[in-house]
């Protein structure tokens, strides 16, 4: 019998303008049906926080690894297994994805899960707590360098 995993989505979406809002609060929306216990949105200065979610802000042009550093220190003091990555930039927000990722996390755990096909950088991430250290310190050197380091699992849909 498989797990639940517990998880928490952190939407990067630093560079987004208000004609994004929308789609913005539709991804906190899907995360929050597809059974994410927390949304962290890291969005420009200036930004409001969408419903049923937090905010983090960043400044002007920040690098994806910066919002994603800025959004997981929210949830540090969290019950969350795992934090969901999810750019902006992918595709139309559908719970499939999600699920896919969590409940290939929960039948197998790995300390990284993604859509099989699919760019580690630009496309939803499942991260596991434990490598949640090493996202925030090689994050720099790009999602593949994590990758090489950790165990990654693809999921097809």
């Amino acid at each position: 019998m498989s797990e639940v995993v517990s998880f928490a989505a952190v939407i990067i979406a630093p560079r987004v303008t208000s004609a994004d809002a929308p789609r913005i609060a539709e991804m906190v929306s899907t995360a929050r049906e597809a059974g994410a216990s927390a949304v962290v949105v890291a969005l420009p200065r200036g930004f409001r926080s969408p419903e049923r979610s937090r905010v983090v802000h960043v400044g002007p042009g920040a690098s994806a690894i910066s919002a994603v550093r800025a959004a997981m220190s929210q949830l540090a003091n969290t019950s969350v297994r795992a934090a969901l990555l999810w750019p902006v930039a992918h595709a139309a927000p559908s719970t499939v994805p999600i699920r896919a990722l969590v409940d290939a996390a929960a039948a197998d755990p790995a300390d990284l899960v993604a859509l099989e096909g699919h760019d580690l950088a630009t496309s939803p991430l499942l991260v596991a707590r434990d490598a949640w250290l090493d996202l925030v310190t090689l994050g720099e050197q790009g999602i593949d360098t994590l990758a090489a380091k950790r165990t990654l699992r693809r999921v097809t849909l």
